[in-house]
This record gives structure tokens, sequence and C-alpha cells, in this order.
């Protein structure tokens, strides 16, 4: 390949990279601060370039917009860093003044080194040009440092990348001097400009500069396989096909273009792992990987197995250890899970300063995992339906086998004394309570909302009623539910209160008691049949409280209020 065409490549590759950095950042990161000044930047930096190769003229005007690059740059950087925004139009005006005049009195003028290469000298008003712009880019690296200094975290890795790129930028800018004073020198470090436009890619899509990343894997690859088609294209080009180029005709021409652009594309595969690397660097993710997560999760019965094999699995897979819990505080980062109106919903806490890599990974694993909590309470959910039906034919039976002895047993204790006959019809008044309850937990309920009176719903109990809640729903099922929660919580001891909010898509009421808590070995059944904190309890109280919020539609769940030891949390869909 002769020198010649390396220079023109290079210079080729620059400006191409530049214009599509610029576009890029114009279409998906138009909105961020700095984004409009970096993409101008950016194409002034490939117009720079382009005009080494340019008609005189016209590459003359392209060389005289070096101090508006440097201008542009140091707007940049007082967005990024925050500093210097008083003296932004004092550098605008730097910018914009000594460029027209390199436009109205010249830049200066072309040469030609003995290789037959192109070098510019900057001659007249243009060596003030060259001064500004190097004053500028000077001050703009110098906000950068200091910026550095005081910076942490992700912030620090975001400005230590754009300091970099902004360095190399400069230092290809060094070429230039020699002609100053008279040796014509080609501007060879120039060849070095494509790195440039890449690093500021790099810290765009590596730190998420100016939230582009969103779009970055998409930019990535196809930014990568315009440049490898760039190389394969130079490697035929430098082949010994080449020598015989200029006798080629058409067709052999169309052939040689033909095979760059097949080769380019046959190493398609590699291109997209490359982009997924560039762009998500940290741990990576493999269709086995997820296999086997999903595998192990399918053993877990309850959502506290499936969340202590989460916490194993990013364990083994990232650094720091991710915290995987249903609670809405605690250590960070961490994988928040919440039960949300029958669909579980995961929200990633602390990574505010991770890599995208990292990041990513966190995401597709909170993906996994909410299906997996989804697959467990569907389990439940039939698992309870076959129990219902078991349960239904159960109470049925104890219904025709112990009513009629119950009331034998009532007439026979009407000669007893007293306080015998006392107890008896009280035990035999709980077992018919039993009975009942059995028989209306297993049998289907019809719903039929109707706007309810919150203020009037909770009779004498303390409450607290958001101004905007409101609630439709079945008055009986309502009030038996309220009812059950309020005796249950009575029966636990202490003070009860019952807040009322509103959400955007839910009504939530949150039954709490200062009692002595749920007791950990029945917490994941709670709100199963025969399951009771209370020695007096049938145990199908709560149960009903469930049926009768998936019966709305809603849920009901164990949570957590401040000032309470325990609070059922009913979740009514708006």
């Amino acid at each position: 390949m002769t020198p010649s065409l390396l220079f023109t490549l290079s210079i080729s590759t620059t400006f191409l990279s530049s214009v599509a950095l610029s576009a890029f950042l114009l279409a998906r990161a138009g909105v961020a601060p700095g984004a409009k000044r970096l993409a101008a930047f950016v194409v002034i930096v490939g117009l720079f370039a382009l005009g080494l190769i340019l008609p005189e003229r016209i590459g003359a005007a392209a060389m005289a917009l070096a101090p508006l690059g440097s201008a542009m740059a140091v707007d940049f950087a007082i967005r990024l860093t925050g500093q210097g925004a008083r003296e932004l139009p004092i550098v605008h005006a730097l910018g914009a003044g000594a460029t027209l005049l390199l436009f109205i009195f010249g830049a200066g003028a072309f040469f030609e080194t003995h290789a037959g290469l192109r070098g510019f000298r900057y001659e007249g008003a243009g060596l003030f040009g060259v001064a500004v712009a190097i004053g500028l880019a000077a001050y703009g690296n110098g906000l950068m440092a200091f910026a550095l200094r005081r910076a942490e975290g992700k912030r620090r890795r975001e400005i230590a990348i754009v300091l970099v790129s902004s360095l190399v930028g400069l230092s290809t800018v060094v070429s230039f001097a020699p002609p100053l004073f008279g040796m014509a020198v080609a501007p060879w470090s120039i060849l070095a400009l494509p790195i440039y436009p890449a690093l500021l890619v790099y810290g765009i899509l590596r730190y998420e500069l100016m939230a582009a990343n969103v779009w970055a894997r998409r930019a990535a690859a196809y930014a990568l396989v315009l440049l490898l088609a760039a190389a394969v294209a130079g490697l035929l080009a430098a082949a010994p096909l080449s020598l015989v180029a200029l006798s080629m005709d058409f067709p052999s021409l169309w052939l040689v273009v033909a095979t760059a652009m097949a080769l380019a594309f046959a190493f398609g595969e590699l291109i997209r792992h490359a982009a997924d690397r560039l762009v998500y660097a940290g741990p990576e993710i493999s269709a086995e990987m997820i296999a086997l997560w999903r595998a192990e999760l399918a053993g877990a019965d309850r959502p506290s197995e499936a969340m202590e094999i989460a916490r194993t699995h990013l364990r083994a897979a990232m650094r720091p250890f991710v915290d995987v819990t249903l609670s809405g505080e605690g250590p960070e980062p961490a994988l928040r899970c919440a039960d949300d109106g029958g669909k579980w919903a995961a929200q990633l806490t602390g990574f505010e300063e991770s890599p995208p890599g990292a990041r990513r990974l966190a995401i597709v694993y909170a993906d996994v995992l909410m299906q997996s909590l989804d697959d467990i309470d569907r389990r439940r959910r039939r698992a309870e339906s076959e129990r219902l039906a078991e349960l239904g034919l159960l109470a049925s039976t104890i219904a025709h086998d112990l009513r009629n002895p119950l009331n034998i047993v009532n007439m026979a204790a009407a000669a007893a004394p007293a306080e015998t006959r006392a107890e008896i019809i009280e035990q035999t008044r709980r077992m018919n309570r039993l009975v009942a309850e059995l028989l209306d937990y297993a049998k289907p309920w019809k719903i039929e909302p109707v706007d309810i009176d919150l203020a009037a719903a909770f009779g004498d109990v303390e409450t607290h009623i958001a101004s905007d809640a409101h609630l439709r729903a079945d008055p009986f099922r309502f009030a038996q539910a309220m009812d059950n929660l309020i005796a249950n919580a009575r029966a636990a001891g202490g003070g009860i209160a019952i807040f009322v909010e509103a959400t955007r898509d839910a009504t939530l009421i949150h039954v709490c008691d200062d009692g002595p808590g749920v007791p950990d070995e029945i917490k994941d059944r709670l709100f199963q049949p025969f399951v009771s904190r209370s020695s007096e309890g049938t145990g199908l109280g709560l149960a009903i409280v469930a049926k009768i919020m998936a019966a709305h539609g809603g849920s009901v769940a164990l949570g957590a209020r401040e000032g309470f030891s325990t609070c059922v949390t009913l979740r009514f869909q708006r």
C-alpha cells in the first residue's frame, strides 16, 4: 500500500466515523446536556482531517475550522464537568471570531513533500487561529483534569475517557508544527486521528455518557462492520492483485469490492460478539448460563427458596455481592422483588456506579427470576385449586356428619348446670363456625363490586385514609375480609390501625397491629388453610381473606410498617 493511499484511507475513515458518530449523538442523545456541542465538534474533527485531501480552496476553509472545533470541545467539557460556565460566552467568541478571521484572511497554504504527500502550513492570521485553538484545547483539558481529581465512581471514569480521547486528538495536531518552522513534513500523526472519535464512542457506550447506551450495541455493531469491511478492503488493496489494478476492467474491480464485503460479513458473529463485549463490558451471559439458572430455580417451591438460589447465582456471576430480597431497604447493590398484584416485579438498586455489563447481567437475571417466581405462584394456585376441590367434598361430609350430632349435644346440655351448659354451647358454636367456614371456603363465589364507603367500613378501629383513595368491591366479601383481619389483629393483642393508600393503579389497605408478630416458621404459609398464629383460631380466616382478594383480582401479602410488628396488605387493582 502506497503512503498516499494509506494517508487517504486514514483521513476518509476519520471523516466517515465522525459523521456517523455525530448523527448517532443527535438522533439518540440529542436531549442530553452537551450532546449537540459534542456532535458539532466531532463533525469539525472530520472536516478538519478531510481538508488535507480536498481541493485547495475548500481544504483551506476546512483547516480554518480548528479554533471553532476547540470552542465546541470546551463547551462540551464545561457541560460535562459543570465548571467554567461563566466563561462560555468568551470561549464561543474566541472560537467563532478566530475562525471568521481565518475565513477572511486565509489560514495558510498547502505544500507537497518529497514523497508526494500533502501538508498544510498555517501562516499570517492562521498563526493567531492556531494559538487560539491550542489555548482553548488546553483550557478544556485543564477543566477535565481538575474535575477528574474531585470526581468519583462512574463520573470519574466518564471524565477520564473523554480526557484521554482529547489528549489523543491534541497529539495528532503536533505534526502541524514543523511546517511553521520551514520543514516540509507531512502531518503523519494524523493517521492516529481515527482513534479520536473511536475513543469518544467507547466513552459513550462503555460508561453510558449522555444516556446513549440503550442504542449502543446496534451502533457499535454497525461501526465494527464498516471498520472491518474497510480493513479487509485495505488488505486486498495491498495484495499483489492491487499491483495490476490499473489494468483491470470494471467487472474485475467489482469482484474485488464484492469479495471485500463478503469477507467482512462472513465474520458477522465475531463482530456481534465484539460489539457485545464493547458495550456490555463485564460478566458474559450465555444461553447455557441462562438455561442453568432456569433449571435450578425451577426446583424452588417457595419465593424464599428461589431468592436464596438467586443469591447463589449472582454471587458466582458478579462482584460485588448482589443481595436478593423482598425488602425495600437494606444493603446495596440489590435486586428487590415485589408481588405487584399477582405478578412479580423487580427493581435494581445500587447499580448507578456499575458498568453496563454488570447491569445487563442483573437485568437479564431479574427477568429470569421474575418468571420463576410467577411460575411458583401458578403452581401454588393450581395446587390450591385442587385442594379446594378436595376440601369441598370434605366440608360437605363434615357438615352432614357433624351438625346433627352437635344439635343433639346442645339439646342434651339443656339439663346440665349453667356453667357446664355455657361451655358446651360455646364449643359447639365454635365447631359450627368451623363447618360454616369450611363450606364457605370450598364453594365458588360470585363477586358483585360496588363503591365502598371507606370512612364507614372499619368500625371503631383507628384509620388513616388517603383523600384520593377509592374502592370498588363486593360489600359482603369485603366486610368479611375486614372482619377476619381485625379479629385476627385483636386476638394478637396490642393496638390496631388501618391505613388506606392510593397508587396509580391500585388501592392498598394495610391492617396493622403491634402484637407479638407472626412466627417465622408460618410466614410463607400464613394464607393457606388451617394455618393460624393463634391457638384459638380455626386457621381459615386468613385463607378466606386470600380467596376474597383473588376473587377480586387483587392480592394479600404480609408486609411491614414502622411502629407495627405485623401488617397485612390488601391490594385492589383499580
